[in-house]
């Protein structure tokens, strides 16, 4: 009887302690909502998607650009391709440092990094082709950054083009101030 009882509370206690609302590690006020960035298509065939990035050593004295043109087989089209460039203002920073920039393979998102404040505006442009936008309302899509806070703050640009019928989205001249998650999102409200 008391080797059953044992297990009993052991069992009790491993249920209470794996339970989300009674860990103790776990900060109170957690946001754990990710924004309703708009996805892209799977790959087809045995081609996994993967994560687009690249580097560069950009001189803030003489200032630079970042490119990345890749494509891969999916979606309504048959083929995705994504365009983009970062264009570094001269000033923009001090020294010679080594950015990176990333574009995910599950939703219309970059992560730049490292983590920076710039003393200019640097200029992102990003375009995708082929993705499926049926149903999407332009209106409501915006061009966005994850803040520190875990709220979506639309960034500033010079437009957003979306064409259901070759599957675009693109933001033209998106200005950065700094580096954070950027991508294009559904706005809800």
């Amino acid at each position: 009887m008391k080797k059953y009882l044992s297990i009993i509370v052991l069992l009790s206690l491993f249920v209470i302690g794996c339970s989300e609302q009674m860990s103790v590690n776990s900060p109170v006020n957690t946001n754990t909502s990710e924004p309703n960035w708009i996805a892209l298509p799977s790959a087809e065939g045995m081609q996994m998607n993967k994560t687009f990035t690249t580097s560069k050593a950009i001189d803030g004295a003489k200032g630079g650009m970042i490119d990345l043109n890749t494509s891969y087989n999916g979606g309504l089209f048959g083929t995705i391709t994504l365009t983009s460039s970062l264009v570094f203002p001269k000033g923009s920073h001090s020294g010679l440092v080594t950015f990176t920039v990333s574009h995910d393979d599950k939703s219309c998102v970059s992560s730049f990094g490292p983590s920076y404040i710039f003393n200019k505006e640097l200029i992102l442009n990003i375009k995708y082709t082929g993705l499926d936008l049926s149903g999407t309302n332009p209106a409501q899509v915006k061009f966005a950054y994850l803040a520190a806070d875990g709220s979506v703050v639309e960034a500033l640009n010079e437009g957003i083009i979306l064409d259901r019928s070759t599957g675009t989205l693109q933001v033209i001249k998106a200005k950065l101030r700094h580096f954070s998650r950027y991508g294009f999102v559904r706005k809800t409200k």
